[in-house]
């Protein structure tokens, strides 16, 4: 026959175990979780063991953030700081004497207008399209890029009555193998563009 559990802090017999430090207890010194002593407010607070852990690893890492301050990651201590793209070569003497660099100078880039514009600031006459013979009316009109112009702008201005805009300056692009979207006009440069149907003769009576 087993003998009975006394509790922890009488005679009595026992009638739970406590759920947080294992002890029996008796209906006088527990409820139906915990022992008397665990339900007391002072075993709320954490044990020495836990405050004593606690407080060497706030010391721990605050020794860390300090020399991550003091040195951060991949610094050298005496090294000289090393400057990603504007440390330039420099070229030593025979007798072991630096010489001094002369700084690198990125030409500039000018824009050189071509023989059309040229041609338009001498108020000479703009030849007329290769392949046409003299004498021979061109079968398009012509029109020289100037400054702020656009593809849509140019077709808004040669635009024959009833036209669609954008169609326009599609067919534009198509004659002058530009791309729609993105056409890149260049002062001075000269384009084709097509000429509105004539008008139907009028019937004489």
């Amino acid at each position: 026959m087993i003998a009975p559990v006394n509790c922890y802090s009488c005679e009595q017999p026992a009638v739970n175990a406590c759920r947080r430090c294992a002890q029996p207890y008796c209906e006088d010194h527990g409820n139906a979780s915990y022992c008397a002593g665990c339900l007391q407010p002072s075993s709320a607070l954490p044990s020495f063991n836990l405050y004593r852990g606690a407080l060497l690893a706030m010391l721990v890492g605050t020794a860390v953030a300090i020399i991550l301050i003091v040195r951060p990651p991949g610094s050298s201590s005496g090294a000289s700081p090393v400057f990603v793209g504007k440390l330039t070569p420099t070229a030593t003497a025979a007798g072991g004497a630096a010489q001094a660099t002369v700084p690198a100078v990125t030409p500039e880039v000018t824009v050189t207008p071509d023989a059309t514009m040229t041609a338009e600031a001498a108020g000479t006459t703009t030849p007329a399209a290769e392949g046409t013979p003299t004498g021979t009316p061109s079968p398009f009109n012509e029109y020289v890029v100037v400054e702020g112009d656009t593809l849509f702008d140019i077709a808004l201005a040669n635009l024959a009555p009833g036209d669609d805009v954008t169609k326009f300056a599609q067919a534009i692009a198509n004659l002058n193998g530009l791309d729609y979207d993105n056409p890149a006009l260049r002062i001075g440069m000269t384009l084709l563009l097509p000429k509105p149907p004539e008008p139907a003769p009028t019937p004489t009576p």
